[in-house]
């Protein structure tokens, strides 16, 4: 193993995964879940230290060499009041340890009055809060300017994100709100214009919205080239669309990231596998996908 692989290895294990979850309904929740390897490391070590810490309270030589302080002899002596303002809310938001959700603390002096909110997520029906007073201010992050490597969801837009596909520059634009995120390289249908009929080879135009998204990594299809089933041939992820009736119209990636920038699909929308890796991140059902010739 390589000293680039080992690198590799330790970045995978410490980076925190984004998980969908159908809950069935339409309704989906966002779970960020750490590597199983370090998950299940984690579990054995408070095993062991539960165990070492429950033989240690048993141990009799551990409890005679304790000294137990009387409760008739312990003095309690009330301490002075924290001098802090009734309500606080900071005006920065606080960004824990590997999250990219950034959340506001409110504290006051009532400890049943202390609130978490966090931010919007790009799915609205999987939005969090918990005790939310009027008085909280959300925090707004500055928006990344297109083509930015790190994308953050802005919780002003509501989790609004749309997609916009050019066909004739072999692009997809990522939206949120008005303003374009990042631009995405993809390859189009065979033949140009508007879809005509099933097989023509064409992707078809205009507003749609994506319906489910799906589990690809398993897919594998025939392109009738002589070369039989591609495995992988969709890539990890499939968004379908509702293509007016057209079935099996998606977004989705692909075995073939040199055909991006082409017409070489069968009318899908084609991304290359890291690209419909990042953008799953910010797709859900029904998001607004736009097509256009130019």
């Amino acid at each position: 193993m390589t000293l680039e692989n080992v690198k590799a290895f330790v970045k995978d294990l410490f980076t925190l995964r984004t998980v969908w979850l159908d809950k069935g309904g339409g309704r989906w929740a966002v779970k960020r879940r750490i590597h199983p390897l370090l998950r299940y490391s984690l579990w054995v070590i408070a095993v062991i230290v539960s165990a070492g810490v429950y033989s240690s309270l048993n141990n009799p030589s551990n409890l005679q060499a304790a000294q137990v302080t009387p409760v008739s002899e312990v003095k309690v002596s009330r301490l002075p009041e924290p001098e802090i303002p009734a309500v606080f809310v900071s005006s920065e938001p606080y960004e824990p340890s590997g999250s990219s959700r950034p959340m506001i603390i409110q504290l006051t002096t009532q400890a049943n009055r202390s609130s978490i909110v966090f931010p919007t997520d790009v799915n609205p029906e999987t939005d969090r809060i918990i005790s939310r007073p009027e008085n909280l201010r959300p925090a707004t992050p500055p928006a990344p300017s297109i083509n930015s490597e790190t994308l953050l969801p802005d919780p002003s837009d509501d989790g609004k994100y749309s997609i916009q596909i050019s066909k004739s520059t072999f692009t997809l634009t990522l939206y949120r709100g008005k303003t374009p995120v990042k631009e995405y390289s993809i390859a189009v249908g065979k033949n140009p214009g508007d879809k005509q009929r099933k097989g023509d080879n064409r992707t078809p135009v205009g507003n749609f919205k994506i319906v489910s998204i799906e589990n690809a990594s398993k897919w594998s299809h025939d392109f009738r080239d002589g070369k039989g089933k591609i495995k992988g041939a969709y890539g990890p992820w499939f968004f379908r669309l509702d293509a007016k009736g057209w079935k099996g119209i998606g977004i989705h990636g692909t075995h073939d990231p040199d055909s991006r920038g082409t017409n070489a699909t069968e009318g899908c929308i084609r991304l290359s596998n890291e690209d419909i890796a990042e953008l799953r991140q910010y797709a859900y059902k029904n998001m607004p996908v736009t097509i256009s010739e130019n």
